[in-house]
């Protein structure tokens, strides 16, 4: 569960938004209407002026980025030297936490990651797909996706295989789009615009 009250100045642009809701979350909006800032307020790369960010009831306003069990991922995210099963296990390394090979191969299938190499050879939609992946097998508390759905080959079918992984697995998503139509992927939806949400469902 994700419990959101951000207020933030940003020059010009005032972040006024807020979100309470679990499991897959879509934030629909155009270029500039607050998308990535409401979610680096939620990853705590942007600290708020007002308001509060709780993860399943616990306040994390205050806490640093690693400390929060919040990913996100860009369409930059990548480590481009690396090789695919090398990034894949990548973030859970980092939190010491041993991914069973079965378990790899298993979220490598579901995904349609059924290629090698390393990440910087592969397509921007391949690179999302080993990003993307590579959050889940990290075990957080929430995915923020912002964007990085965007260039998938397959893409319908791939947002639905990792709802499905994420849910098992009890990891809140919030994606953004462009598109309101994506709403039709997501459990709820939130529209935003000049800072602002407004639930739809």
């Amino acid at each position: 569960m994700i419990d959101v009250n951000a207020k933030k100045k940003l020059g010009p642009f005032s972040l006024a938004a807020t979100l309470a809701d679990g499991g897959f979350i879509c934030l629909a909006g155009n270029n500039g209407s607050g998308k990535s800032s409401l979610m680096k307020a939620v990853a705590g790369f942007s600290q708020l002026d007002e308001g509060h960010v709780r993860i399943n009831g616990i306040d994390v306003t205050k806490s640093s980025v690693e400390a929060r069990g919040v990913v996100m991922v860009t369409p930059g995210s990548l480590i481009p030297h690396l090789s695919v099963d090398a990034h894949l296990i990548w973030g859970s390394r980092l939190k010491n936490l041993k991914i069973p090979d079965e378990s790899l191969s298993k979220v490598k299938a579901e995904l349609g990651i059924d290629f090698a190499g390393r990440v910087s050879e592969l397509s921007l939609g391949m690179r999302e797909r080993v990003s993307l992946a590579t959050a889940f097998l990290s075990s957080p508390k929430v995915i923020l996706v912002d964007e990085a759905f965007s260039n998938l080959h397959e893409r319908r079918e791939f947002i639905a295989s990792y709802r499905k992984l994420t849910r098992e697995a009890d990891i809140d998503v919030i994606f953004s789009t462009q598109d309101e139509a994506d709403g039709s992927l997501s459990e709820h939806m939130y529209g935003i615009s000049e800072g602002r949400t407004q639930k739809r469902f």
